[in-house]
């Protein structure tokens, strides 16, 4: 899906949201996500040039460790693994709006019940810190 047609819809979306452009090579979206009513709001950026992988951080606030264990299911740089990309889960025809946002939401959200609980309520499969960089596996 080209940059233009990501962008629009990121914009439809999230009409208060900035939205940049590198050379027309690459799309830099910032907005505010609230995963649930009772969440703070976050900060984050999606960084996507087509044809590769979304690169989505969480600008604020700091993403906390909790009692000094590593985030879970975070590339290294905390940049947040939302899918298997070896199961083609996301490709460059999907929306960021319609999937890679959602996805971050509900990342945000586990990340949430995970420094209440210590439990990582996503997928427990193939996640940064397995014993294997998983950004090999994409």
């Amino acid at each position: 899906m080209p940059l233009a047609v990501q962008s629009a819809g990121l914009k439809r979306v999230f009409p208060d949201a900035n939205i940049t452009f590198n050379k027309h090579i690459e799309l830099t979206w910032v907005g505010q996500l609230r995963p649930s009513p009772s969440s703070e709001g976050y900060t984050v950026k999606i960084a996507y040039r087509l044809g590769e992988r979304p690169v989505v951080t969480v600008l604020s606030p700091d993403l906390r460790s909790r009692n000094g264990e590593r985030l879970p299911h975070v590339f290294s740089g905390e940049k947040l693994c939302l899918y298997r990309a070896r199961y083609g889960e996301w490709n460059s025809s999907m929306s960021l709006a319609g999937i890679i946002i959602p996805w971050t939401s509900l990342w945000l959200f586990y990340y949430e019940v995970w420094l209440a609980t210590g439990e990582w309520c996503g997928s427990r499969q193939e996640h940064p810190g397995d014993g294997k960089d998983k950004e090999q596996d994409e």
